[in-house]
C-alpha cells in the first residue's frame, strides 16, 4: 500500500494480541487499510473478528494482556504505534474520537451531562464555560435531543439507552475531529433513528 499526502489514517499490517494463560489470541492479524480526508470507511466481519479491537488500537485503548505487537498506524502522516499515552490522550477527543457500541464507556455515572460535555471541550480548546456550555448545547441539538437545557443537567440514569447514544456522539463530533471511529454507534439507537 503505497499512502498519498491526502490520507488521514493509514494502517499496515496491524497486528494486535492479546497475551492469555489459555494462549495467544490473534484478535487483528495483519490488518492493512487508509481513509482519506471525508471519506468512509466500513469494516465488516463476524462478532469477534476484531472490528472493534481495531478502532481501540488505533486510539490507544488496547487493554492488558492485550498490545499491538507489530505494523503502523499513522494519522496524518505521524506514527500513532509507539507513542506515549499523553501523547495519544491529546489527539483523542479533539483530532480523533470514536463512539463507542456501549455509551456508558463515554459516559460518567455520575456526573451530570453538561459537566462531562463542558469538560470533553475544555480539555481541547481555550474557552470559557458559558462558551462551552453554548457548544454542548449545539451538541445535543444536532443528535435530535430534544429540551437541551434540561437534558445537559441530567444524569446518564435519566436517559434511556438510545438517548446516552446520542449524547455520546455528541461528545465524539464536539471538537470536530479530523477523523471519528464508530463502534456500532447505532446499536442502542431506536429502529426509527438507526436509519
Amino acid at each position: 500500500m503505497s499512502p498519498s499526502t491526502n490520507q488521514t489514517l493509514v494502517v499496515e499490517e496491524l497486528r494486535t494480541h492479546f497475551f492469555t494463560k489459555a494462549g495467544v489470541v490473534k484478535a487483528v492479524d495483519g490488518v492493512s487499510f487508509s481513509v482519506a480526508k471525508g471519506e468512509i470507511l466500513g469494516l465488516v466481519g463476524e462478532s469477534g473478528s476484531g472490528k472493534s479491537v481495531t478502532g481501540f488500537s488505533i486510539i490507544g485503548l488496547v487493554d492488558e494482556p492485550g498490545r499491538i505487537v507489530d505494523g503502523s498506524i499513522r494519522f496524518q502522516g505521524q506514527e500513532l504505534v509507539g507513542q506515549s499515552e499523553q501523547h495519544l490522550r491529546s489527539l483523542r477527543g479533539s483530532k480523533i474520537a470514536m463512539i463507542f457500541q456501549d455509551p456508558m464507556m463515554t459516559l460518567n455515572p455520575v456526573l451530570r451531562i453538561d459537566t462531562q460535555m463542558i469538560e470533553a471541550i475544555r480539555a481541547h480548546a481555550d474557552v470559557s464555560r458559558a462558551a462551552a456550555y453554548q457548544r454542548a448545547r449545539e451538541g445535543l441539538v444536532k443528535v435530535g435531543i430534544a429540551s437541551p437545557d434540561e437534558r445537559l443537567h441530567a444524569y446518564p440514569h435519566q436517559f434511556s439507552g438510545g438517548m446516552r447514544q446520542r449524547v455520546a456522539i455528541a461528545i465524539a463530533m464536539l471538537n470536530e475531529p479530523e477523523l471519528i471511529i464508530a463502534d456500532e454507534p447505532t446499536t442502542a439507537l431506536d429502529v426509527t433513528i438507526q436509519a
